[in-house]
């Protein structure tokens, strides 16, 4: 639905400004009612949505494409007002850097997507929710409809516009100047492609982010219930369905119904699914595509959740994930209706309108389509790594351009008067009021620095309390869940660790990815039979092992010998990942994978005591044990002292301090604590002499193993047994 430059002509693309820009000017007065702490940064997350959505192409009815746009979602969540703001930055991002939209024809891609769609979407989403609860399921299944409907309008507005100008404007000979469709090519071919294929992700798009709000986020809809339900007061209770089977059954619902729609509209063969000629598609290269977007993937989410501040972790992660796997938009053959370049029109026409060919090279955007021309991607896929690496920076890039425009813009608007904070926000906003002549000033420093306003954000002191308070209650919630019962609870504690050595062993010898991952298998059906929290436990284990264990085995990729993937050309290099390099890292990868999995497994299902009395039971010295045992114990004892050290000077200091004072104040506490363990040290030996110590750890002996401990020893062993011999068959 990005309209280019020289398919409307100049006088209709400006003359749609007469109801854009207006539209621009109320909504920069209407959005000062909402702009707080907590809505400023949504409102730019929901602008990096929007341009996030329109990157990806789906295939649609007709052999061309189309894409969602969000803005029927952002309108549920923070009125249509801010939507229009969102999207309007999105789509002038679009077409001042990356030429996706004309300069020319802004106000009327504006207008459609950023104006009519969330307006229509939320009048119908009205409609359609009534006086519902805030979180109920009613809401959620308005809002697909609505943003079905709203999208679905706005489609038909574009083809509106591009129809008309055959009527209006056309030469001597009667060959029109600008858009050579009209009215009887261009709305039933704009309304066919989302009636039947975008509108449907649209509203996918919008259902599941609404109910995603509702279970995780429900604070975003009640706190605002003034924009996303005027006059309802009863919130009602989130849905009791687990999202990811909401999610996983309407993805699949959608994708069934698409799969039909483009089987029948292609007479039943695949290759002709939508009407498109997929043969174009060069699978190859696809796959390379793909491959090492994945790799990249692997790398780039787990170190942007790692470098992101705590708060920004969770969905920096996310946006930088979709903009890696954004190539995948680049599959579908075609190119979106309306939206073809001069040789498109004359390939589908034979001759290219006057107009069209005078305007559309006005404006030249640094990143146009989405590319970087880098000089050193060249041969016969130069080009499929133009559009792919181009795609991926270029989404980053523009990814953090409409999150930074659209907060510079929420701040300044801000700045002219907004509404106060709601109760719970940070009241850090608000100045301090003068301090009484007798009294101290609380924060009387140097301008710029004590009389600036505080900014709400987390300072150090605040992420390390954070994150020492983290780490103990992880540790007690450990420890308490190894006490509940669940099947490998009720196993004897020697008899656990024999079974996670036998299968540790088990697969750090097999050869056999699809053996490891039945053994992966294995550990999460003993995770759910020992009533493991399945997210806690998937994330704990693969959060951190894509990225380390990819640091050790991305080089052995390239240097292993063997055949070669692909061999790409970058200037007097060349990147050729070899097959059985790949197929070492993924056996690497996996084999980490399942070992790191079986080991957090050990830890949540066995008291830390447990396991240390059968470490003694398998003849580990006593020295080790005693050590492994005394430091886990003790490292407590000083994250809780160096908790109270931190949570005493953030009590008493009230003004800002410089970096110089804060790095010698850190350096202070830090010779404080190493004093004080040497201090305990000694402490902690004098009393186990008064106490009889004497080189010997003496604890609590173990009951006999039970039939079951020792079935379930067996069985664990037999199959270890069976991975290892299996492995050297199966690949």
């Amino acid at each position: 639905m990005h309209i280019p430059d020289g398919y409307l002509s100049p006088i209709v693309s400006i003359g749609l400004g007469a109801a854009t820009v207006p539209a621009w000017g109320i909504a920069s007065q209407k959005i000062k009612a909402i702009l707080n702490n907590r809505t400023i940064p949504l409102l730019a997350i929901f602008a990096a949505l929007s341009f996030t959505i329109m990157m990806f192409n789906i295939p649609v009815p007709g052999g061309t494409t189309a894409h969602g746009v969000g803005g029927t979602l952002i309108a549920i969540v923070l009125g249509p007002w801010a939507a229009v703001i969102a999207i309007s930055v999105a789509l002038v991002i679009q077409a001042l850097f990356f030429g996706d939209g004309g300069v020319l024809a802004i106000f009327a891609n504006c207008l459609n997507m950023g104006v009519l769609l969330p307006f229509v979407g939320y009048a119908v989403y009205r409609l359609l929710a009534g006086r519902a609860p805030l979180l109920s399921s009613r809401r959620a299944v308005a809002a697909g409809i609505a943003a079905y409907v709203g999208i679905t309008v706005s489609a038909l507005a574009v083809g509106i516009e591009l129809g008309i100008q055959p009527l209006l404007f056309s030469d001597a000979s009667g060959r029109p100047l600008y858009s050579p469709y009209d009215l009887n090519a261009a709305i039933p071919a704009m309304l066919l492609a989302h009636v039947l294929g975008a509108s449907i992700v649209e509203g996918l798009i919008t259902f599941l982010g609404v109910a995603y709000l509702q279970k995780r986020h429900p604070a975003y809809l009640t706190s605002l219930r003034g924009v996303y339900a005027p006059g309802v007061t009863d919130e009602g209770a989130a849905p009791s369905r687990p999202y990811w089977q909401v999610l996983a059954a309407t993805t699949l619902a959608a994708l069934v119904v698409l799969v039909a729609v483009g089987l029948v509209l292609g007479g039943g063969n695949p290759g002709r699914l939508f009407g498109a000629d997929w043969s174009q598609v060069n699978w190859a290269d696809v796959g390379t595509m793909l491959l090492v977007s994945a790799v990249i993937a692997v790398v780039i989410v787990p170190l942007a959740y790692l470098l992101l501040p705590r708060r920004l972790k969770p969905i920096g992660a996310a946006f930088t994930l979709v903009a890696v796997i954004a190539p995948l938009g680049l599959i579908a053959p075609g190119f979106a209706y309306g939206e073809g370049r001069a040789a498109d029109v004359q390939a589908a026409f034979g001759y290219i309108p006057q107009g069209l060919q005078h305007l559309s090279g006005i404006f030249s955007a640094p990143l146009s389509g989405y590319t970087i021309p880098l000089p050193f991607f060249s041969g016969a896929n130069g080009a499929l790594w133009h559009a792919a690496v181009g795609y991926q920076a270029t989404g980053i890039v523009g990814i953090l351009l409409c999150g930074g425009v659209a907060l510079a813009i929420a701040r300044v608007l801000r700045g002219r008067g907004a509404a106060p904070n709601r109760p719970g926000e940070a009241d850090a906003e608000r100045p301090a009021s003068p301090a009484a002549p007798d009294q101290p000033r609380v924060a009387a420093s140097s301008p710029g620095r004590g009389d600036r306003r505080r900014d709400g954000r987390v300072g150090w002191i605040e992420q390390t309390l954070g994150g020492i308070t983290a780490s103990i209650e992880h540790a007690i919630f450990t420890e308490q869940h190894a006490r509940t019962d669940g099947w490998l609870q009720r196993r004897d504690p020697r008899a656990k660790l024999g079974m996670f050595l036998a299968l540790v062993l088990a697969a750090s010898l097999t050869a056999s990815v699809a053996v490891l991952v039945g053994l992966y298998a294995l550990t999460l059906a003993a995770a759910r039979a020992s009533r493991v929290p399945f997210s806690f436990f998937v994330k704990r284990v693969w959060l951190g092992i894509p990225f380390f264990a990819g640091i050790v085995v991305i080089p052995a990729i390239f240097m292993v010998p063997g055949p070669r993937l692909f061999d790409l050309a970058m200037g007097p290099l060349h990147l050729a990942p070899s097959a059985p390099g790949a197929a070492g890292a993924v056996l690497f990868v996996a084999r980490v994978g399942v070992s790191v999995s079986l080991a957090v497994l050990l830890v949540m299902t066995t008291p830390w005591a447990d396991i240390l009395k059968s470490l003694r039971s398998l003849r580990v010295p006593q020295v080790f044990v005693l050590v492994l045992s005394m430091t886990y114990r003790y490292i407590f004892l000083f994250l809780h002292t160096a908790n109270g050290i931190l949570l005493a000077r953030k009590s008493r200091v009230v003004a800002r301090t410089t970096g110089g004072e804060q790095r010698r104040w850190i350096s202070g506490t830090m010779g404080n604590l190493m004093s004080r363990a040497f201090k305990m040290s000694n402490d902690v030996y004098a009393a186990m002499l008064a106490r009889g110590f004497s080189g010997e750890m003496r604890a609590r002996a173990f009951r006999r193993m039970r039939t079951a401990d020792w079935a379930a020893l067996g069985g664990v062993a037999a199959i270890a047994a069976l991975a290892v011999l299996g492995g050297r068959t199966l690949p």
